[in-house]
């Protein structure tokens, strides 16, 4: 078994792959079905709901389950169970089109998956010998996730983060965790001035928004279980 395999073992087993993967579908689906062009939605506004309704459901999903931990970190949803860090981005094309360095948060877990020692915490203070049999290697995993626009058929991967601001994969391994990546639509867009790079959409204020309970949906199936196709690489 590799380490993501491992990783996802954990995860499945303790039940964050499953509500995790129910709620990127649901999420899609009824972005899609409010998206209306004729008032004025685009793509962008398509992408700012999915990660808005991702991070405020995500965390009220997650909120109080026994062995698992739910935060927002770079205005996104971080989960931590068992040691492990999840954290969902979009994904802006292709799975190797993914960047790390958009801001500190967001390069920190693919600088610890790259360190030879990682840290048992997220406390600098730490010292990672003394928890190497506690905190798993390579603990940082990554959601990588687009859809349909028009569909709202959702397609989402599982990996683990690189540090490749030198060269190579952004990823350690990578794999497609559901739907068609012919599926996928709309990307959130990245947002560039003249000279000084602006925050994507994912990465501004969060306004306080009402939040909606997940509602199970009898047409999905665990996610756990479906894993293990190979995406378009694996480092």
């Amino acid at each position: 078994m590799t380490l993501l395999d491992d990783a996802v073992a954990v995860l499945d087993e303790r039940g964050v792959l499953d509500r995790l993967g129910r709620l990127i579908q649901q999420v899609y689906r009824r972005a899609a079905d409010r998206h209306e062009p004729e008032l004025g939605d685009d793509a962008m506004s398509f992408g700012t709901t999915v990660w808005r309704n991702l991070t405020n459901l995500g965390k009220a999903e997650f909120d109080g389950l026994d062995g698992i931990r739910v935060r927002l970190e770079d205005n996104s949803l971080e989960v931590l169970c068992a040691g492990y860090v999840v954290r969902l981005y979009s994904l802006p094309g292709g799975i190797e089109s993914i960047r790390w360095e958009g801001s500190e948060a967001r390069l920190g877990g693919a600088v610890e998956n790259s360190r030879d020692g990682q840290l048992a915490f997220d406390d600098e203070g730490q010292f990672p010998e003394v928890f190497a049999d506690v905190v798993p290697s390579k603990r940082h995993v990554r959601v990588a996730h687009t859809g349909d626009i028009v569909t709202g058929e959702a397609v989402a991967y599982l990996g683990l983060p690189r540090d490749n601001r030198d060269s190579g994969s952004p990823w350690f391994e990578v794999r497609l965790w559901f739907g068609e990546p012919a599926t996928a639509g709309a990307p959130l867009p990245v947002v560039v001035g003249d000279a000084v790079p602006q925050p994507r959409t994912d990465e501004l204020p969060i306004p306080e928004l009402d939040l909606l309970a997940l509602q199970p949906d009898d047409r999905s199936g665990g996610f756990g279980s479906a894993f293990g196709r190979p995406a378009e690489r694996s480092a």
